[in-house]
């Protein structure tokens, strides 16, 4: 273990590291294979979520309707889904997934459980429901990080400076 303050510097910032690396390894082995079927990884959480308004979509995924407008415009260039005014609100356009759409939803979800399965190969039953349990954890944990802490963290001087020209 850890024992000296150093270390444990050392030891927190391997952990960044590490989610990092599984991250950006995990992301490129799934956008080559999205790219394959015509998608960006980032789109199918979008594909999942069709036959919603832009707006219901943006809330549900926690990010911005200009993002899912983007990834919808994409979409619908590609022909995976079209557009349709809402039958009782004209102001509300709903998203609708084409059959080209939903075969691509549906060979993308094919090869992400696939993903996950190898991902988790070697790996218990009983230790899936620890990492997992901790992944919620940290994102729990992550939650909790304000905005000028995390900034504080990255650069300590500049905030410094930044709270000295504030009391001036």
């Amino acid at each position: 273990m850890f024992c000296k303050e150093e270390d444990e510097k050392e030891r927190q910032s391997s952990f960044l590291s590490l989610f990092m690396k599984v991250d950006r390894h995990f992301m490129t082995k799934c956008f080559g294979q999205m790219q394959e079927l015509g998608i960006y990884p980032g789109q199918i959480p979008v594909l999942g979520l069709v036959s919603g308004s832009q707006r219901e979509i943006a809330k549900i995924l926690h990010i911005k309707p200009p993002t899912v407008n983007v990834s919808i415009q994409r979409l619908e260039k590609a022909g995976f889904l079209y557009k349709k005014p809402d039958e009782k609100d004209q102001r509300v356009t709903r998203i609708y997934m084409t059959e080209k759409g939903k075969e691509i939803k549906a060979k993308a979800l094919e090869r992400i459980h696939k993903n996950e399965a190898v991902m988790m190969e070697g790996f218990s039953e009983a230790e899936q429901c620890l990492l997992r349990r901790f992944l919620e954890q940290i994102l729990v944990n992550i939650e909790k990080i304000q905005p000028e802490e995390a900034i504080e963290k990255l650069h300590p001087d500049e905030m410094t400076e930044r709270k000295e020209q504030k009391r001036d």
